[in-house]
């Protein structure tokens, strides 16, 4: 008799693969955001929704932001592809407060789009 396979033993679980990407070092260096340089934004996702986490302030970063936004309030992610560095935009069904990170490396921020409006297409 078999047991189904927990989440800490490193398989994926029923809802798939989650992804993740963080804005850079460098970029957050050359435009001077000294607490995105220390505390890179992350972006993940996996199929039940999308969340950003953000600190505010490098000498609080207990004060972060953590938004979710559930895949079933998903509207649209706008891909902004820059020379060096790309942006992602993710609105929601209410279209209120959109989620927005700059400064990703541009292979995450492909992928990152491509696995979330493979999700959403399902």
């Amino acid at each position: 008799m078999s047991q189904p396979a927990s989440p800490a033993s490193g398989q994926t679980t029923a809802t798939g693969k989650s992804i993740e990407v963080r804005s850079s070092r460098v970029w957050a260096l050359l435009r001077g955001r000294f607490t995105e340089f220390l505390f890179p934004s992350r972006l993940s996702t996996d199929q039940l929704g999308i969340t950003l986490v953000k600190v505010d302030f490098w000498l609080t970063p207990w004060t972060r932001n953590d938004e979710h936004l559930p895949m079933s309030h998903l509207a649209e992610v706008a891909h902004d592809r820059g020379l060096v560095w790309d942006s992602i935009s993710i609105e929601s069904s209410g279209g209120l407060n959109p989620l927005k990170v700059d400064g990703l490396p541009k292979r995450g921020a492909k992928q990152f789009v491509d696995r979330v409006r493979t999700w959403m297409n399902a």
